[in-house]
C-alpha cells in the first residue's frame, strides 16, 4: 500500500521521473509548477522519486521544503491510502499545531522539540499519545520519501496511558434512555432518534457509520445492514428482531419524504443527519431521562454494546467482525478493560460450576 500510495501522490503533485545515467549521477525531470527550486539531493534522497540509493547525486527541481508543501504531499499520500476525511483532518490539525509550536523548518526538528511540545500540551495522556503517533507517522513519511535520514519522533519516549475502563450505561440507564425517546416516537424526529439509538445499542456501530447508511445498505428481510467502515472497508452487521421492527416503522415514514439524499437518517429539514447533531440528540434525551455519572454519547452506546456482549459470553472474534476491527488487538483491549464485568458471566458459564465433579476437599500437606 505504501508504494502505491507514494506513486499516486507523486502523480497528483505532477512528478514525472525520467532516468538517464550520466557518469554515475542521474538526472531527474520534474514536470510540476510548484517544483521550482533547483537543489542537489544527497545520496539518501533518491527515495523521494523512487530511484536506487546506489546513485550518488540527483539534480532535480522541487519546492523548498517547508511545512505547507510537505504537509500537502503527506495529505495526498494519506488520501491515496483511502483514509477518511475525518482522519485526514485529524492528521492535518495535529501537524499544524506542532508546526506552530516549533517555529522551525520541518527538516530541522529534533527529538527535544517533540518532547517540549508534548510537555507543553495541556491535554490528557491519551491526546498526547495521539499527537505523538501522528507526528511520528508524518516524519516516517519524510524518511520514506528521502527528505530525512532518521525520524526524530522515533527517539521520543511513548506516552504512558492509564488503562481506565470507559464509562458505559447500566441496564437501568439503557431502559430509561430508550423509554424516554420512545415517548417522542409520535413525531418524525423522535421516531428517527429512537431508530438510531436502538441501532447503535444493537450493533455497536460508530455514529459516522450509522448516519451514512443508505436505503441500499438495509436488508431487513435478512436482518443485516451493510456498513462502510474505516478505510473504506465494507462489512455486514446483523440486527435483532426488535431493531428490525423499530427501523421498519421509521422507514415507513422516512420513505414518504421526498429529498435529494438517499441517506436513511435525515433531519426535519430533509437534510442528512450529521454525527454532531446525532450526538446532541443523544445527550438531550439522556438529560431528560435523568442519566448521571456517565457521559451519554453515541460512542458510550458503542462501549455499552461491547460490555453487554462480553458479559453475555459473546465470542470475541465475532465481536471483532461486528465492530469492524481488522485485528483482534482492540477486542482484546476491551476484554481487558471490562475484566471486572466478566466475573459474573464467568461464574455462570464455567464448566466447573455445572459438572458433578468430585474434587478433593481435604487440606494438602
Amino acid at each position: 500500500m505504501g508504494k502505491n500510495a507514494s506513486k499516486i501522490w507523486r502523480e497528483r503533485m505532477g512528478i514525472e521521473p525520467t532516468h538517464r545515467l550520466l557518469g554515475g549521477a542521474q538526472d531527474l525531470k520534474l514536470n510540476a509548477p510548484i517544483f521550482n527550486n533547483p537543489l542537489i539531493l544527497p545520496a539518501f534522497s533518491p527515495n523521494f522519486c523512487g530511484l536506487e540509493k546506489s546513485q550518488t547525486k540527483i539534480l532535480c527541481t522541487f519546492p523548498a521544503p517547508n511545512w505547507e508543501t510537505l504537509l500537502e504531499a503527506y495529505l495526498i499520500y494519506l488520501q491515496a491510502k483511502n483514509l477518511s476525511p475525518l482522519t485526514l483532518h485529524s492528521y492535518a490539525k495535529s501537524i499544524k499545531t506542532f508546526a506552530r509550536f516549533v517555529g522551525k523548518n520541518p527538516l530541522e526538528v529534533t527529538p527535544d522539540d517533540i518532547r517540549k511540545f508534548l510537555q507543553s500540551c495541556p491535554h490528557s495522556p491519551t491526546t498526547k499519545a495521539k499527537f505523538l503517533r501522528e507526528i511520528h507517522a508524518f516524519f516516517n513519511f519524510l524518511v520514506r520519501e528521502g527528505w530525512l535520514k532518521d525520524n526524530p519522533a522515533s527517539k521520543v519516549e511513548k506516552v504512558k496511558i492509564p488503562e481506565v475502563a470507559p464509562r458505559t450505561l447500566t441496564d437501568d440507564q439503557v431502559v430509561a434512555l430508550v423509554n424516554t425517546i420512545a415517548q417522542h416516537a409520535h413525531t418524525f424526529a423522535g421516531l428517527r432518534d429512537l431508530a438510531l439509538v436502538v441501532l447503535l445499542l444493537d450493533t455497536g456501530l460508530r455514529v459516522s457509520e450509522a448516519v451514512n447508511l443508505t436505503f441500499d445498505d438495509l436488508d431487513l428481510s435478512q436482518g443485516f445492514v451493510k456498513v462502510l467502515g474505516k478505510g473504506g472497508k465494507e462489512r455486514s452487521v446483523p440486527i435483532s428482531t426488535m431493531c428490525k421492527l423499530v427501523l421498519a416503522r421509521y422507514l415507513a415514514h422516512r420513505k414518504l419524504i421526498v429529498c435529494p439524499t438517499n441517506k436513511v437518517f435525515i433531519t426535519s429539514y430533509a437534510t442528512p443527519l450529521t454525527r454532531f447533531v446525532a450526538a446532541r440528540r443523544v445527550a438531550y434525551y439522556a438529560k431528560k431521562a435523568g442519566i448521571s455519572g456517565v457521559k451519554t454519547s453515541p460512542h458510550s452506546l458503542r462501549f455499552t454494546f461491547v460490555r453487554k456482549w462480553l458479559e453475555s459470553g459473546g465470542d470475541s472474534l465475532i465481536l471483532q467482525r461486528i465492530l469492524g476491527h481488522t485485528t483482534p488487538i482492540m477486542t482484546s483491549y476491551y476484554a481487558r478493560l471490562f475484566a471486572t464485568d466478566l466475573k459474573t458471566p464467568h461464574e455462570r458459564y464455567t464448566p466447573l460450576a455445572n459438572l458433578p465433579l468430585k474434587l478433593p476437599r481435604q487440606r494438602i500437606r
